[in-house]
């Protein structure tokens, strides 16, 4: 196989598919993952059948791992759904695992349990919950704590039950919500818990949601939190909906872009001081993870995170890297962890869009053949629209079938609209690291923030405008 990570990979998918759409026991997923192991091992010298019993092996892979990713422990908070009370108050001990958003008076966490009690003596429990706590605001990511508090299930409120709000915080792995009234309800027992770099990550990025707030507008600084931290919560509603009509609402999402330009600033200040080709991969590689952590770790910066260190020691050892076996590691990586995540849309459209650029990009521009446009401004523009355009191709039918919208300004509105993202993520770049260098300096990169982000909101507003900008296809 000229790409065989790709093939094992669609393979991979298509067992978790298989495994999602069917009711197959999991001991019998096991059992034959186990016998096509031990075939796989014992012919190996036979080309075809070797072949053919991969294909059936690494298809029970995947299905195997789906079953294991979705049966619970029998003491999981999912099966309290028959006995719980949404009128009784629950005592429950665990961990924040998640840094805490207040909003509205109201702080939410993702909560890891430990112990539940209702009535009687407490009892081991495990899984996760959605805590939100009244006016509660000193409250960090890895502290063990006891909230005392009432149930109850996600909202089921969608379009359907596939699409619900429950749903989605199943997906999440969270099965209940629990309402904290008062703040003399949360009782602190221990600060220490949780991972040190996680710890690290959330602390840099509450910083750096510092600077940024001190030092901008409130719309500026929730588009730039979106593009450098990916927190969206502070994004205006107006300017999240035109974005998704424009098709521009990629660009509110830390992306590949941002830790290129990471990777690139820690690639080059390590060079700069002299730093060895293999120091500098061991020192560019855990300040990669930070940084994902520091983001939300979602499916986009994942992905550009496992390429970007596949890359890097491909370098490191002189070797030329494929870009679809480094797509399908990065793509193995994250299902091995959640396989639920290929169906996540974040998933789709972060592994589509770029599948799309890297394979009809090429061939678009062959046929058009731009090389004839001598002008090299012409030549910029038309690249950005085949890429646009490639993009588009690829992910139009995700949107359409997610979003219920066809925008047919999408590829026009990129070639203004993206160019002015990488300026204001270069220059929130910048402002964070003159703020922390030189304050005096940082101020005339908060006012090319303030600037740029007003005129994205202007130019995709009169996008969206256009006559035929976009097709709504709800009912």
């Amino acid at each position: 196989m000229k790409r065989p990570l790709v093939s094992l990979t669609v393979i991979f998918c298509l067992g978790i598919s298989v495994a999602n759409l069917t009711k197959i026991p999991f001991l019998s997923a096991y059992f034959l993952t186990t016998v096509f192991l031990v075939l796989t091992f014992l012919s190996v010298q036979k080309k075809l059948r070797f072949d053919l019993l991969l294909f059936f092996l690494v298809l029970c892979l995947g299905i195997t791992l789906f079953l294991e990713h979705e049966a619970l422990p029998g003491n999981h908070i999912s099966f309290l759904a028959p006995y719980y009370d949404k009128n009784k108050d629950y005592l429950v001990k665990g961990v924040i695992d998640s840094q805490p958003q207040l909003q509205n008076n109201k702080t939410s966490f993702l909560f890891k349990l430990e112990e539940m009690q209702s009535e009687g003596p407490r009892y081991k429990t495990c899984g996760n919950i959605l805590a939100q706590v009244k006016g509660r605001k000193d409250l960090f990511y890895g502290e063990e704590i006891i909230l005392i508090g009432n149930l109850c299930r996600p909202f089921s409120f969608g379009q359907s039950n596939r699409k619900s709000y429950r749903h989605y915080l199943y997906s999440q792995g969270i099965y209940y919500i629990m309402n904290v009234e008062t703040s003399s309800r949360v009782i602190k027992l221990n600060k220490n818990r949780g991972f040190a770099i996680k710890r690290l990550a959330l602390w840099l990025k509450v910083r750096i949601e510092q600077i940024i707030s001190r030092r901008l507008s409130y719309l500026a600084a929730g588009i730039l939190d979106a593009m450098v931290l990916g927190e969206k919560k502070n994004i205006p509603a107006f300017v999240y909906n035109s974005m998704v009509k424009s098709g521009t609402v990629h660009i509110l999402v830390v992306s590949g872009f941002n830790v290129v330009l990471v990777t690139f600033i820690i690639v080059l200040f390590l060079k700069i001081i002299r730093i060895p080709r293999v120091i500098r991969f061991y020192i560019a590689t855990p300040l990669l993870i930070i940084y994902c952590l520091m983001t939300g770790g979602s499916t986009p910066v994942v992905r550009a995170t496992l390429m970007a260190v596949v890359f890097m020691f491909a370098y490191l050892v002189k070797r030329e890297l494929d870009i679809y076996n480094s797509l399908a590691l990065a793509a193995i990586f994250i299902l091995a962890v959640n396989p639920n995540q290929l169906f996540d849309i974040g998933f789709q459209l972060s592994f589509v869009s770029v599948i799309s650029i890297v394979y009809l990009y090429p061939k678009i521009k062959l046929f058009l053949c731009p090389k004839i446009i001598s002008l090299s401004l012409a030549r910029y523009l038309v690249d950005g629209c085949l890429v646009s355009f490639s993009a588009w191709i690829g992910t139009a039918g995700f949107i359409a079938y997610y979003f219920k919208i066809i925008s047919f300004v999408t590829v026009l509105a990129n070639i203004f609209v993206v160019p002015l993202a990488s300026l204001i993520t270069l220059c929130g770049f910048s402002l964070i690291i003159m703020e922390l260098i030189f304050p005096p300096i940082a101020r005339l990169f908060a006012y090319a923030c303030e600037f740029i982000a007003i005129l994205l909101v202007i130019i995709n507003s009169l996008l969206i405008k256009l006559p035929g900008a976009y097709l709504n296809l709800s009912p």
